[in-house]
């Protein structure tokens, strides 16, 4: 049986850029594989951003890869938010303390909810998910104006690998139960702060 993150194991449903992680974790000597599974009651869209021009060299921005400077735009990641009837589908992906602490560093445009009830198929543990901040999802109101909106091709391309890779008829799922872009793509190079002191690569 799986224990809760307090002293063992529980899951982060990734729905975009986090079924990537496939890698399964060894805690107390048991081995916890990452589970495709699906969120009911969440629908899937283009809904978070943040202003690329706001962040700093210690914080994760992105450039043009042929100039190398930082351009002035709002960049778009995937969000879900709740609505009745909707389900999209991911991956649930184990964690300790320690993994769960740096998803929530990682995951800065978003908010750390609790969806164990609402996942499939039914844990033992926990199940959490990342959800866009309101400042997030205001950042991408496409008629904001404040400077143009894209998504980063890589971003996209390497979610649907990711989707590919999960199972037959994955990324079907994905198409089905995502909204299309309403941002154009555009190249984009992501830059990452530095390793905190002690922090190995």
């Amino acid at each position: 049986m799986n224990s809760t993150v307090d002293g063992g194991v529980d899951y982060v449903f990734g729905y975009g850029s986090l079924v990537e992680l496939t890698d399964s974790v060894t805690i107390d000597g048991h081995v916890y594989p990452p589970v495709p599974g699906r969120l009911r009651g969440f629908h899937r869209r283009w809904g978070a951003a943040m202003n690329n021009w706001e962040t700093t060299e210690l914080e994760k921005h992105f450039v043009d890869p042929e100039t190398g400077e930082k351009p002035k735009i709002r960049v778009a990641y995937l969000d879900i938010e709740q609505r009745s009837g909707a389900r999209v589908n991911g991956l649930a992906i184990p964690v300790d303390a320690k993994r769960l602490a740096e998803l929530d560093i990682r995951e800065v445009n978003y908010i750390r909810i609790e969806v164990t009830e609402a996942f499939e198929p039914a844990m033992n543990g926990r199940v959490f998910t990342y959800t866009g901040t309101a400042a997030a999802r205001e950042r991408s109101r496409a008629e904001q104006v404040s400077a143009p909106g894209f998504v980063s091709r890589e971003y996209v391309a390497a979610i649907r690998r990711a989707f590919a890779a999960l199972g037959a008829d994955a990324l079907a799922e994905f198409d089905r139960t995502t909204e299309p872009l309403q941002f154009p793509l555009r190249h984009l190079e992501p830059r990452y702060p530095p390793p905190s002191e002690g922090e190995s690569d």
